[in-house]
C-alpha cells in the first residue's frame, strides 16, 4: 500500500472512501479508527488519517482525488 492523500476532514475521508469504492480501488484510510475514538483537530502525531493504495492503482487514485488537492492550493 501507497500512502497518497491525509484528508483534511473526517467528511473529506468518507468521501473519498466513498470514491476509492466506487471505482474498486483497494484501499486503507489508515489512522481512521483512532480518530474516531479520538475527535478533535487533527494533529499529525495522533488522528490524522492516511489514504494508502494498491500500487497497481495509484494512477487513477490520484486522478480521483484532484479535486481535493485542488482545493488545498
Amino acid at each position: 500500500m501507497i500512502p497518497i492523500y491525509c484528508p483534511n476532514s473526517d467528511s473529506e475521508a468518507a468521501a473519498i472512501a466513498a470514491l476509492m469504492q466506487a471505482y474498486d480501488i483497494p484501499f486503507v484510510m489508515s489512522g481512521g479508527a483512532f480518530s474516531s475514538m479520538y475527535p478533535g483537530p487533527l494533529t499529525n502525531s495522533l488522528n490524522a488519517q492516511t489514504l494508502m493504495v494498491d500500487e497497481r492503482h495509484v494512477e487513477l487514485a490520484r486522478e480521483l482525488i484532484k479535486p481535493f488537492l485542488a482545493s488545498q492550493a
